[in-house]
């Protein structure tokens, strides 16, 4: 029924932000996946309802300021000890100065790891133009529901977007047909 890369399912237009919560609340106690919330700001209410997973790229920074933090020690340690340089009758292999070249390639690594596991857990680069059922009054003063119900319940989440106070209800599956 529909073509690909288009939008599929329900959007209801909302002019206050109290009926969007609302309408989000009901929508996930009946079980329907919410696609996607548009917002001109950014609101905590539909946050705690959602309740989006952690992202993972924290534990891939620490990971790499750790990689970097070892290695640079490493480096430093492995380089004097190599090309001994006595200076003044102090040890060789000592940790204290070699904490300035480990400190900078944790922050080196770290962000290095940082920018991969970003481009990595955002699907960059991407390989198609993901689908949305965005419009530029979502910026100004409306907010935005986009559910995909499946085929038998489209009826139902119509009546649940109109029902919960959208002034305006569009199957995207139907306005599609008529392009």
């Amino acid at each position: 029924m529909s073509r690909s890369g288009e939008a599929r399912g329900v959007l209801g237009v909302f002019d206050k932000h109290d009926a969007l919560v609302e309408a989000v609340q009901t929508a996930r106690r009946e079980g329907f996946e919410v696609r996607d919330v548009y917002s001109p700001v950014p609101s905590h209410e539909i946050l705690d309802i959602l309740k989006p997973k952690r992202s993972p790229v924290r534990f891939v920074t620490f990971a790499g300021g750790i990689i970097g933090l070892v290695s640079g020690i490493a480096l430093a340690e492995w380089s004097s000890l190599e090309w001994n340089l006595v200076v003044g009758g102090k040890p060789v292999a000592s940790l204290v100065p070699f904490m300035v070249v480990g400190f900078e390639l944790t922050i080196l690594l770290g962000g290095v790891a940082t920018l991969l596991a970003l481009m990595l857990f955002s699907g960059l680069p991407m390989r198609r133009f993901p689908t949305s059922a965005y419009r530029p009054e979502f910026t100004r003063d409306r907010y935005g529901l986009w559910l995909a119900p499946t085929g038998d319940r489209r009826q139902e989440a119509l009546s649940l977007l109109e029902d919960g106070g959208a002034e305006e209800v569009v199957d995207l599956d139907a306005e599609e047909g008529g392009r």
